[in-house]
């Protein structure tokens, strides 16, 4: 069986009946780019079922599945939770009811702007323990925000990201990290880091910094609830 049909048995079989898959996205390493044949799944989504469990995390197998009930995402919405748009940008099952663009329409640039704690922890993560997943962390979580910023966006191989920034040292951490072999710079990395982060700090200088516009977005969650009655 294929896993994204594993992956909907797996939801499907634990849900109620009354339920309703709206959308589910492949996250974790397998999007951005360094994950070995031996690594899980992570997957996101939104399911709607009333009178449920706002959050379901499911670990099964080769899986990592977090499920959001519909209405949680507002409040993500309201306060611009820059992760969760990510985790669910990369779908590979949309409702045929789910306006999926509509969805990642509502992620404004000050989503991005809120990571900059997160980044500055991160790098100073990979300061302390120079593993190669903390720096490819590193590397991720400035390049898909970048791109998000130059583009409105989402692109969450930074491998795919690297095309454009040629950064040397990202090829030898997958391998080191996959294989647990061989070797990277950890001067360059600190390098590349630093100027990645400089780039952030630019964008997010220019960068608009109006919010959601919270009625639109309830207008979109009770016409979307209202079509899938």
């Amino acid at each position: 069986m294929d896993w994204k049909d594993e992956v909907t048995q797996i939801i499907n079989e634990i849900l109620p009946e009354n339920s309703q898959i709206l959308l589910l996205s492949l996250t974790g390493s397998r999007a951005f780019g360094w994950a070995g044949d031996n690594m899980d799944y992570d997957v996101h989504g939104i399911f709607l079922c009333p009178n449920y469990w706002d959050w379901v995390h499911l670990g099964k197998k080769a899986y990592d599945i977090n499920l959001y009930e519909f209405t949680h995402i507002l409040s993500d919405m309201q306060y611009q939770h820059f992760t969760t748009f990510m985790n669910l940008s990369n779908p590979f099952h949309i409702h045929p009811k789910f306006d999926f663009d509509k969805l990642l329409s509502f992620c404004t640039p000050l989503a991005a702007k809120y990571k900059g704690e997160d980044i500055k922890s991160q790098i100073n993560r990979f300061d302390n323990d120079n593993s190669p997943r903390t720096a490819l962390h590193a590397y991720r979580i400035m390049m898909v925000p970048l791109h998000f910023l130059e583009s409105r966006k989402f692109e969450l191989n930074i491998f795919k990201l690297n095309e454009s920034y040629g950064f040397k040292e990202l090829d030898s951490l997958k391998a080191v990290y996959s294989t647990c072999r061989g070797a990277f710079s950890k001067e360059q990395v600190k390098q590349d880091l630093d100027y990645l982060y400089g780039l952030y700090i630019s964008e997010i200088e220019k960068c608009e910094t109006s919010k959601v516009d919270m009625q639109q977005a309830n207008e979109w969650f009770n016409t979307t609830k209202e079509g899938l009655k």
